[in-house]
Formats: structure tokens, sequence, C-alpha cells
């Protein structure tokens, strides 16, 4: 049986365990009195182990079992639950992270989980109840420390009987991690027992999507009954064996139906199944293709107005624009798969500051493209990290401010039209906003002019790659790397960063992203010869430009649209276009990206239409105006204007 099949399945299910590790002991450490958390860590380390031993992985199968030894004694309550424990298994936890890395890169022989288990041994044995003074039995010791797990332990002899050719019945729990793997391991302890024929279904179908973890098998060995169940038991999670008493040597094999599932009906345990994110990308790449293609068939069908090419162009219209969302569907992930590592993070920096911080999380069902979900892991770790090292302060200078010790950190998310707002927000001191434009004078980042700094220029200033007003160098802050790594990624992806800081009570970061980079719906406009292309989901609305009221703000022309005063961006000024007669009446995209607004001004629309997002790479000292590019259905590349830059 080759497991290494199984190994991007193990490392996934895996980590998933080992996450809910981390949340759980940080949810023991605030309530140490919680007997659902440590329910809940030794199952999961019990699910690991079994998976462990399962693939092979002696090493890491060991040292889970050790950490499950120690849940053991704090679940019977022979053990305290006090910080010393929640930090030892912290460290377990980490050393299991490393070994299912080195596991399922095929280097288990090499990992080195140190002095862990010896101290995983010492804690446990400590938490053994002592007995009382000659109690211990002759032959028998106090708290023995568990016996190292080999996956791949021999079977002892059995001792032979005189009953042979029994037809064995084998039902895995439901709930065992990695089903198929588990039915083949119970067949090869059967197979070191005497030979089996007749496997149904067969074992090629154990990693058949529809298979529930029933099989049915002939073994003909001389062996007794309770040797073939305790063979079989040995291979973990398995839910019953039964052994017919009648033997097959000459009677006709048959089934019973119940334990022959279809290899295509659907999973007893679950509906859903696991997909390398390679293929999505690859199929959402094909009807990309398609969505081009359908563009340009829709604009050959308008040539023939009512003819049978326009009634096949809508037909193939709907198909695309189903198929396309479904697999955006499918690519959809929710964002705990990602917010759920910050914990540990905060929770570990603020105890090497020196600070107490309660960390929260919102809104961890919110759903957002797997491509980009995957993208937002540093830029939100390092404004988790900027806003426990400099925002929050520690718990007496807080306290001399008429604030609690403990700072307040969320992460949220939230769903806002057709793209997800993420958040960082903190109750700490805030951004000095005069400290950080003396240094942005000093440097050139800003002219001698500037009185203030806004919420937009702030951003801009500390977005600048290198700029730190960080006091010395650590390993936590001050070397210039952060918001400007945010900005690039957040805005690689369509999205748009935002900042808000009020001293005394605390700064907010959002991150507004699109839902799916894939496919866009964009507003077609053309401003002299060229076109360009706006996300039409920061289109608020479209107004005839030329006839509006107009005002000034601060130096800067702007509009009245129902009593609101909304700057311009003329487009044609910004881009330095030249060419191409201007209209004597212009159409205004009125732009909204959070709280903010805009009023664009192009030379003319030219209508809605679906586009493929490609990346673009601006050219060096270019404006920072497009965030992406596309080829329109005539073969015509196109740039996107990026909403953010124009708001």
């Amino acid at each position: 049986m080759d497991l290494n099949k199984y190994a991007a399945l193990f490392l996934a299910e895996s980590r998933e365990h080992l996450t809910t590790c981390n949340r759980l002991l940080l949810d023991w450490e605030r309530e140490p009195g919680s007997t659902e958390a440590v329910a809940g860590l030794f199952r999961a380390i019990h699910s690991l182990k079994g998976m462990a031993a399962t693939m092979g992985y002696g090493r890491l199968a060991d040292l889970a079992h050790r950490t499950e030894h120690l849940l053991d004694a704090v679940r019977a309550g022979r053990a305290p639950a006090g910080a010393g424990v929640v930090d030892l298994l912290l460290k377990a936890i980490d050393a299991l992270e490393r070994g299912v890395d080195e596991a399922a890169a095929g280097a288990d022989g090499g990992f080195d989980p140190g002095d862990l288990p010896a101290a995983l041994e010492a804690a446990a044995a400590a938490a053994a109840p002592t007995p009382a003074k000659g109690a211990v039995r002759k032959g028998k010791k106090a708290a023995e420390p568990p016996a190292p797990v080999s996956a791949a332990a021999p079977l002892p002899m059995p001792d032979f009987g005189e009953e042979a050719g029994r037809v064995v019945r084998v039902e895995i729990r439901p709930d065992a991690p990695l089903l198929g793997a588990r039915a083949h391991l119970a067949l090869r302890r059967a197979e070191q027992l005497g030979k089996v024929t007749g496997v149904m279904p067969p074992a090629a179908n154990f990693d058949v999507q529809g298979f529930d973890g029933r099989f049915t098998f002939r073994l003909d060995a001389p062996v007794g009954e309770s040797q073939i169940i305790a063979a079989i038991e040995a291979a973990g999670e398995i839910a019953s064996v039964a052994v017919d008493a009648d033997t097959v040597q000459t009677a006709e094999w048959r089934i019973p139906s119940a334990a022959v599932p279809a290899a295509a009906a659907p999973s007893a345990r679950s509906g859903q199944i696991r997909v390398d994110r390679r293929r999505l990308d690859a199929l959402m790449s094909q009807v990309g293709e398609l969505v081009v293609a359908r563009n340009r068939l829709l604009e050959l069908a308008q040539l023939d107005p009512g003819g049978e090419l326009e009634a096949l162009g809508a037909r193939i219209s709907r198909l695309v624009s189903d198929l396309q969302a479904e697999i955006i569907e499918a690519r959809m992930t929710p964002v705990w798969q990602v917010f759920d590592r910050f914990p540990r993070a905060v929770r570990d920096l603020a105890r090497h500051l020196g600070k107490q911080i309660r960390f929260e999380m919102e809104g961890e069902g919110i759903e957002l493209d797997r491509a980009i979900l995957d993208e937002l892991g540093d830029p939100l770790l390092h404004l988790l990290r900027n806003a426990v090292d400099h925002g929050l302060e520690p718990p007496d200078e807080r306290q001399r401010h008429g604030k609690p010790p403990e700072g307040r950190l969320v992460l949220s998310a939230a769903r806002e039209h057709s793209s997800v707002a993420i958040r960082i927000q903190d109750d700490g001191r805030g951004i000095d906003r005069r400290a950080i434009l003396a240094k942005a004078k000093r440097e050139g980042v800003v002219g001698p002019e500037v009185e203030i700094l806004t919420d937009d220029l702030l951003l801009k200033v500390l977005g600048r790659p290198g700029f730190s007003t960080a006091e010395r160098v650590s390993s936590v802050s001050g070397r210039g790397v952060g918001i400007d790594v945010v900005l690039t990624k957040v805005r690689a992806h369509g999205g748009a960063v935002e900042i808000a800081s009020t001293p005394g009570q605390g700064t907010t970061f959002t991150l507004r992203l699109p839902l799916t980079l894939a496919i866009l719906r964009v507003l077609t406009a053309r401003v002299g010869t060229e076109r360009y292309l706006l996300p039409l989901s920061y289109v608020a609305e479209t107004v005839e430009f030329d006839v509006q009221p107009r005002t000034d703000v601060k130096g800067r022309e702007a509009i009245v649209l129902r009593e609101r005063v909304i700057p311009i961006v003329h487009l044609r000024a910004l881009l330095g276009v030249d060419g191409g007669e201007v209209p004597p009446r212009r159409p205004g995209l009125v732009l909204e990206v959070g709280d903010r607004r805009s009023a664009v001004v192009v030379d003319s629309l030219m209508g809605q239409q679906e586009v493929v997002v490609e990346p673009f790479d601006a050219p060096k000292g270019t404006a920072p105006l497009f965030s992406g590019a596309t080829i329109l259905a005539d073969g015509t590349p196109a740039l996107i204007l990026d909403a953010a830059a124009l708001v």
C-alpha cells in the first residue's frame, strides 16, 4: 500500500487539528477551568496521532502520543491546569507543526523533538497520584511513562486455531481522519494473518469519495475469531469487526448489500471533497478564455440582430455565466482559515513585550476568493504586529491615562456590496501625526507647506518604502518594512487600504478587497482615443458632469450633488491625454470607496462588460493608478484603473 498519495491530505488535516489546538490552548489560558478546551485538545491530538501512525510517521506519532498522555492526566484531574502546563503544550504544538511539515515532505526520520518527550513524560508522571507508602504491589510501577508509538509495530504471532476461510466485515469509524488510508491499514493487518481475497468493494475504491468505511473480504488463515478481531482493531479507528461463523471454502460468495457502498454514492460523512487549488486556478483560467470568446461572439451576433447567431450567442452567454459563477463559488473560502493563525501570534508577541491584550475576531465566516485569501496572511500579520508593538500601550501607561490595563485588538471581516472589508482596530495610543509629519519633512517626503497630515496623506507617508518612526531596530519592528508591504499586496489584488487614527483612542486599518479577482465586471470609459476600465463595484452612479453646480474645496474643483460636495478628477488631465476631441457634454463617474467619494470625468462611456484580469506591473516612476490589465473582445489591450487611487 502506497500512502504517499495521502501526504497532501495528511498535511491539510493535520494543520487544521493543530490550528484548533492553538485556539483551544489560548481559550484554556484565559479560562483555566475550561473542561471543553481540554476535551477538544485531547480529541485533536488523538486524531493527529492516529493519522501519523496510519501514515507511518513514527516519531511524530510518538510525540503526539506523549502529548495526549499529559492531556489525559489533566482531563482526569490529576494535573493542575496551570500556566506551566499550557506553556509546555504550546511548545509541543509548535514541535508537532514542524514535525507535520517534515513528515509530509518525507523527512519524518530526521524529525527531532529535542527534550520535549522527556518534559511531557515528566509532567505526566508528576501529575499521577502518589500511592501511599507500601501501597505499590510487587511487579507494579506507579506513573509509568507511555510506551513509544511505532507506526509499523509488528503484530504478535497469533495462536493458531482450527477454523479457516472466514468472511470478515469491517466498519471504520465514520469520523475517522484519512478514511481510505485507515481501511488500507486494516486490510494490511489482515494480510499479516493469512491470505486475503474477494475484497468488496475493491481496495482501489477505498480512495473514492463515495467510500463510507465499510468493506468485506475473505480471510483464509488458521486463526481464531478473537485473533482476527484483535489484529484488525489494532489498525485503530475501527467501529466494528464481524467474523462469519460459516466457512466459505465451498459456499457461494455473497456480500450483504449494506456492506458494499456504491463507488459513486455520496459520502455518508460529508458532501464535500478537497480539491487542489491549482485545479481550480486552471478551471478559472479556462473560464476566463471562455468569457473573452463569449464577448467576441456577442459582438459578432450584433451584426445580425434577430438571427440564429444572436440566439446561440445568448444561450452560450448564459451557460458561460453559470459555469463562471459555480467555479467562483467553489474558490470562495471563509476568512477563518487565515484568521485562525493570528491569536497565537498576538499572544506570544504580547507576552514578549510585557503587554496585556484581549484579541477578538469577528466575521470569520465571510468568504473570499482563495487566491486573494492566501496572499493576506503577511499583510495582516504586519498590521497586527504593528498594533501590538506601536499601537497598544503597556499596562502601567494605560492606567496612567485612565484606561484598563488590558488593551483591545479586533480583527474583523464584513461584506460591503461586492467587496469585503477587513479591519484591524486597536484602542491604543493612536498615531502621533506631528512626529510623523516632522520626520516626513526632514526626509523630503512632504513639502514644507504641509501643516497637517490627513488620513490619506498619512497613509501615503507611512507607505513609503523604508519609512519608519521606530527609535530602535528590534526583532519586532523598526526595519522600515510593514505598511508599504501591505499597500503593495492589497493593491496588487485590486484592493484599497484606509487608515483612521485618533490620539489616545486608537487606530483602525481597513483593507477593502474584491470578492474575486479572476473575472471582473467593469465600466468601459473612453479618454481621447484610449479605453480605460473601472471596476463596477466602486461606481456609485453616473452623472452629466457639465450641468452640475461647481464649487471649490481647499483649492480643488468639486461638484455639488444632492447637497454633498464631491471632489473632481479629470482623467484626461491626470493621464496626460492630448489626442481626440473633447466632447461638449461629458459624463462623470461617482466613485465610492468606503466613506470617500470623487467624480471622475471622462470623454464618454461605452458600456459594461466582464473581463479577465491579468497582472500588471507598471513601469517604474508611473503613478499608481492601475490595478490590472485585460484583453478586450476585439483583441485590444486595456488598463484597469485603481478606484482607490482616484478618490
